[in-house]
């Protein structure tokens, strides 16, 4: 969490060592928090940075965006100790308790960011955006290394204290299970930018909501090597006329650093450029006092983004790294009609 001119605290804890495959080959190991923390401490931010963490698990929290039946099964699978409950996702005997855990923090540092006025940075393992209510979501094959979705968790209990949330994903994978807990709820905006065709294979444009969240689910699917013209084209022309529409008192960022350039599993090709011109347009509504909090919490990476994607993106969220002049560019002519079309029909932006 940044609070600007003073200090940024940022949820860690190294218990989440305790969910970790044993022969060390999954991409979702223990080095890639360990990997943001040293970002991080080589930061310019590190010298006001304040690492938080409380050993608190809340049911109840697991419950607000997850069904009772899927909770339960996960702490069955967990006492099993370490096997995999589908092809990509393993779990420990810990795994319950150490995302549990992170679902709780994110709940309690949504609620102290909007209180007293702060942006927070949530270092989770295992991820979560993957993880719907009862595990897999629309469809997709598996959980994706993914166990609670702690974003949903930050997005829902905000909205005990605003009327709209807005959700920012820029994971290269689309963010399915997010979509799914949310799919017919009309006060949460959700902006998903990610890789087509890989998995989860959801998150077409058409896919939109249901009932009155008709047009609130806003997928950007991309082709590989999209690079950031499109990103700070998605922030230009939907992120920002969003929330000048909705005047949003709060944003949750799904902060997945897997679309940076080189990472072994996606091909979106993206550097520093993009995440830092999100970041510094987050700053700017933070520190112009237009949003009351902004909660980032990690979800993917698994090369370079860790180091050059995460410390691009936090340091300009604290507002210390100039902008960069880069002409955005939209994707593709379909996906540009479809996009047009949803944009005009449900919030009266035009392209």
């Amino acid at each position: 969490m940044v609070y600007l001119g003073s200090h940024i605290n940022v949820v860690y804890s190294d218990e989440h060592w305790l969910h970790s495959d044993p022969g060390g080959t999954h991409p979702e190991n223990p080095n890639r928090l360990e990997e943001a923390l040293a970002t991080l401490k080589s930061s310019t931010v590190w010298s006001t940075t304040r690492l938080y963490y409380e050993e608190s698990l809340d049911e109840s929290v697991l419950l607000l965006v997850h069904d009772r039946e899927y909770v339960e099964w996960i702490k069955r699978e967990c006492s099993r100790g370490f096997h995999y409950i589908d092809s990509d996702t393993y779990v420990t005997r810990h795994t319950y308790r150490v995302a549990a855990r992170y679902s709780t923090l994110a709940y309690i540092a949504t609620h102290k960011g909007f209180e007293e006025k702060e942006m927070w940075i949530l270092l989770p393992r295992p991820p979560g955006h993957h993880a719907g209510r009862r595990g897999v979501a629309l469809g997709a094959p598996t959980q994706g290394f993914c166990i609670f979705n702690h974003s949903a968790v930050a997005a829902k209990s905000l909205l005990e204290k605003t009327r709209k949330v807005l959700v920012i994903d820029f994971d290269a994978h689309h963010g399915n299970g997010t979509q799914e807990i949310f799919w017919n709820e009309p006060h949460v905006i959700h902006v998903d930018i990610h890789q087509h065709g890989i998995y989860p294979g959801t998150g077409w444009v058409s896919d939109s909501g249901s009932g009155e969240a008709v047009g609130t689910k806003i997928n950007i699917p991309l082709p590989p090597y999209a690079g950031d013209e499109v990103y700070v084209w998605v922030l230009e022309k939907i992120v920002k006329p969003l929330n000048k529409q909705y005047s949003f008192e709060a944003v949750v960022v799904s902060a997945g650093f897997d679309s940076y350039a080189g990472d072994p599993l996606t091909q979106l090709n993206v550097t520093e450029a993009a995440y830092e011109a999100i970041a510094l347009y987050l700053y700017e509504l933070f520190k112009e006092k237009r949003v009351r909090t902004i909660i980032s919490i990690l979800e993917g990476g698994y090369g370079r983004g860790l180091r050059e994607g995460f410390k691009a993106y936090v340091e300009a969220l604290a507002g210390k790294r100039a902008k960069r002049r880069i002409k955005g560019k939209p994707p593709s002519s379909r996906v540009y009609r479809e996009l047009r079309e949803v944009l005009s029909k449900y919030h009266g932006i035009e392209l």
